[in-house]
């Protein structure tokens, strides 16, 4: 005697197979550039281009002589630099501050630092996650968290 399943059994099989692989494509972005590595900034101030700061997710200072400075491209180069950017976007990012002193971020046009992010204490390295407000040409904007 041959068994046989019920006709709405593969149905939902296929239905949910359907929707786990739509979740699975929803959950990467193409738009932002493959982040590699780290910047190495040693011990200078820094002021990083649009490309530098989307490419790289870790800028390293040595502050154990002096505090140093990194200075952040303008909204529009970091959004002009992206392949398909995306109000709401977020692009993750990292700087240490390896030795006594701090590192103080700078805020290029249309970049809104806030208080959280805008000194990395010596011997600390600090997450932070560059939110795109605006991508409208002329008018972009980002937030520094």
């Amino acid at each position: 005697m041959k068994y046989k399943l019920p006709r709405y059994f593969l149905i939902a099989f296929i239905v949910l197979l359907t929707l786990s692989l739509l979740c699975l494509g929803g959950c990467t972005s193409s738009s932002t550039q493959v982040q590699n590595d780290f910047y190495n900034a040693g011990n200078a101030p820094l002021s990083v281009t649009g490309a530098q700061f989307d490419q790289y997710i870790l800028f390293r200072f040595d502050t154990s002589a002096s505090a140093l400075t990194l200075a952040l491209p303008s909204a529009a180069d970091i959004v002009a630099n992206l392949s398909s950017p995306y109000a709401g976007e977020v692009i993750s990012f990292a700087v240490a501050a390896d030795g006594t002193n701090a590192v103080t971020l700078i805020a290029g046009t249309n970049v809104t630092i806030k208080p959280s992010a805008s000194t990395v204490a010596g011997n600390t390295t600090i997450s932070m996650y560059c939110e795109l407000d605006n991508i409208t040409s002329g008018s972009e904007a980002v937030t520094i968290y």
